[in-house]
């Protein structure tokens, strides 16, 4: 699937209405009619303005969501540095009291992916790869009812990312599986268990189309930034102030507590 940004007059003014809803905390209405995005090239186009606005508070791109395309739905968005954690570094916020939470892996850069006329091998992004973390995307949607807003909407606001905790390392990129069991533990009793599977065949497959779409668009991806590319087991719903740990099948597990 092809998407260009399609800059359009009002792409400012719902970069600015999404971004007040961030700053609320508070999901509100979708976006005016007067500046709603109608396709995904013009909710990309939303995106850009907001990391634009976040850039100019000194809040830069410090990770992306991804994943291979379908005709029913597009998945490509950034994450900001001020939304992403540190497992270890202590309580993470919660924006709810029943936080909700996706098993990942995330996939960091050690070198830059910049944009450039030839597209990007599999082997060049594997080799600008610095290594790999278990990871938990948090979800969240400035919109109070999401089912009513259409996928330009969605994409605008980021395909639900409120953001990113950054786990423990595992051995290598290459250790990432396509399918794991995936064992959720509060305060040290097991409460949930997933056969879990990637959405993509390969976990990396989003990644490799991620640098090719940014290419594309005159980006690129920057080191030190991450990528995370779908979850292992959809979402979970998690509680505040308990002791809550992530096990994945064999490559170690994910410690936090998130803190109302």
């Amino acid at each position: 699937m092809q998407i260009r940004i399609e800059d359009y007059a009002g792409s400012l003014d719902a970069a600015r209405y999404l971004l007040a809803a961030r700053d609320a905390g508070a999901a509100g209405s979708r976006i005016p009619a007067e500046c709603r995005p109608q396709t995904l090239g013009q909710a990309f186009a939303v995106q850009q303005r907001t990391a634009e606005l976040l850039l100019g508070r000194g809040d830069a791109i410090g990770a992306w969501k991804s994943s291979l395309p379908s005709p029913e739905k597009t998945v490509v968005a950034p994450i900001y540095a001020s939304t992403i954690w540190r497992a270890e570094a202590g309580p993470v916020p919660a924006h709810t009291a029943a936080p909700r939470i996706e098993p990942e892996i995330a996939f960091e850069l050690r070198q830059d992916l910049p944009p450039r006329p030839q597209p990007y091998t599999e082997a060049e992004v594997d080799a600008a790869l610095g290594g790999a973390r278990l990871a938990l995307e948090v979800l969240g949607c400035r919109y109070a009812a999401p089912e009513h807003a259409s996928l330009p909407e969605l994409l605008a606001d980021h395909m639900f990312n409120h953001g990113l905790i950054l786990g423990p390392r595992i051995a290598s990129p290459d250790a990432a599986p396509g399918s794991m069991s995936i064992t959720l533990r509060i305060d040290g009793q097991e409460t949930e268990q997933h056969a879990g599977i990637h959405p993509n065949a390969h976990p990396r497959a989003g990644l490799y189309w991620l640098a090719n779409f940014l290419r594309e668009q005159g980006l690129g991806l920057r080191a030190g930034q991450h990528v995370i590319t779908g979850s292992y087991a959809g979402f979970l719903e998690v509680p505040v102030n308990r002791a809550i740990e992530l096990v994945y099948g064999d490559l170690g597990a994910l410690s936090l507590r998130m803190a109302a």
